[in-house]
């Protein structure tokens, strides 16, 4: 990507970036596992991968920042290479060569369940982050990626359901905590993508510079370490699922509701930070028991599918809750600030007070017709932005009670309270 500038082969090389980074992340969890001697193996590696899964896009995006202002984009690229490298040596050097999972020869990889797999996910996503862009099915392209996902979904379900060697045993979903797990990782990933919501208003509202903005979601970091380490803490105490599910929840609950009540024109910095901390506490001690809920749930022969299946919904449910997210405020935002707009009272000394003041200040460096036409638009910008603050006070206060309700939902389900079945 350092020697050309052509957009198209960059997309090519971005997208061949992603399946190889995958298969250098896949090998995390066995290779800590196998290089710990403790019966707490399991706990730690997933801990360290959730961890890094949670926190790592700010530290990434920090560095990437740093390579730009100071260098320029080549030297953001050899920054990305030299994290692959030191990775790299990490693998080859300091872990052993213990292997938790026997060869197999590439024949019985299930190749062709892959490939179905890979076309469904793709179109899946494509039609989910691109659908309100593209006005979802008035547009061709649209229609196509569901078509697809939904064929080669359904071509991949009949394919491992018919082979010898399935990529993907069917059978997890026999179990109850399974399918338990599933409905947990839905909602909160859609708790967790009502963040994006209050990154927009920091920048659209507030007006704060992205640096800024950046800087602030390290709190977010240091309160996503403290839960991770906690829940490690609690699984390694073998504390039941059930009191750290309530525990991460109400706290995730109690961040979104806190979050509701800070949609001002203008708020603090010393009022986000709090709220901000909270909701990584909740996230981080929320992440790792629910996938150890999901994986003891099943025969340990079985729960590497049990792993995929959590995989798919990390994968399904950020998608579908970024296009939950964006298309709900969407409808929320243009709705109130039709209604904003049409109930205006233009004889209203406040209203007729700031008209005045966007005039005067527009009429100083410009004639008075685009003085009219400016502060027309200052003012709809005013109008949207309150909107938009509105809309979100809604859909923060529905996700509070959502998560509240999941609580609930812990308080009363006795099948929760059972600890990890296979360690």
């Amino acid at each position: 990507m350092t020697l050309t500038t052509n957009t198209q082969l960059i997309l090519v090389l971005r997208f061949l970036q992603g399946p190889l980074t995958l298969l250098e992340g896949s090998i995390l969890v066995p290779i800590i596992m196998s290089a710990l001697n403790t019966k707490h193996a399991r706990i730690i590696a997933y801990s360290c991968l959730y961890g890094f899964m949670l926190t790592g896009d700010k530290f990434a995006t920090s560095m990437v920042k740093f390579a730009i202002e100071n260098y320029d984009h080549n030297m953001m690229v050899y920054v990305i290479m030299s994290f692959h490298m030191i990775a790299l040596a990490i693998y080859l050097f300091l872990f052993n060569q213990n292997r938790m999972f026997p060869k197999m020869p590439l024949y019985q990889l299930n190749l062709g369940g892959i490939f179905l797999m890979l076309i469904s996910l793709i179109s899946g996503a494509f039609f989910f982050v691109y659908g309100k862009k593209f006005l979802w099915f008035e547009s061709p392209l649209i229609l196509t990626a569901f078509c697809l996902m939904l064929v080669f979904g359904g071509m991949f379900i009949l394919h491992q359901r018919s082979t010898k060697r399935p990529l993907f045993h069917f059978e997890v979903f026999k179990s109850k905590r399974v399918l338990l797990g599933i409905f947990i990782f839905f909602v909160f990933y859609v708790m967790r993508s009502c963040m994006s919501n209050l990154y927009q208003v920091m920048g659209m509202v507030w007006k704060w510079p992205w640096e800024y903005v950046l800087q602030i979601q390290y709190n977010n970091v240091i309160g996503t370490i403290a839960g991770v380490l906690v829940a490690a803490f609690m699984l390694m105490k073998k504390v039941d699922f059930k009191i750290i599910f309530i525990i991460g929840f109400t706290l995730l609950s109690i961040s979104i509701l806190w979050f509701s009540y800070l949609f001002f024109p203008d708020t603090s910095t010393e009022a986000v930070i709090p709220p901000l901390f909270l909701e990584g506490v909740g996230q981080g001690i929320v992440f790792t028991p629910l996938v150890l809920f999901m994986v003891g749930s099943v025969h340990p022969t079985i729960s590497g599918n049990v792993s995929l299946v959590g995989t798919a919904m990390r994968f399904w449910s950020t998608t579908i809750g970024f296009s939950i997210m964006q298309n709900v405020l969407l409808y929320l935002t243009t709705k109130h600030q039709f209604l904003m707009t049409k109930n205006l009272d233009q004889t209203n000394p406040i209203f007729q007070e700031q008209w005045n003041s966007f005039l005067n200040k527009n009429s100083a460096s410009n004639l008075s017709n685009e003085a009219e036409i400016i502060s027309t638009t200052v003012l709809k910008t005013k109008l949207f932005n309150q909107a938009l603050l509105v809309s979100n006070i809604e859909v923060f206060r529905t996700l509070f009670v959502l998560g509240i309700s999941l609580v609930l939902l812990f308080v009363i389900y006795r099948p929760l309270k059972n600890r990890l079945l296979h360690r």
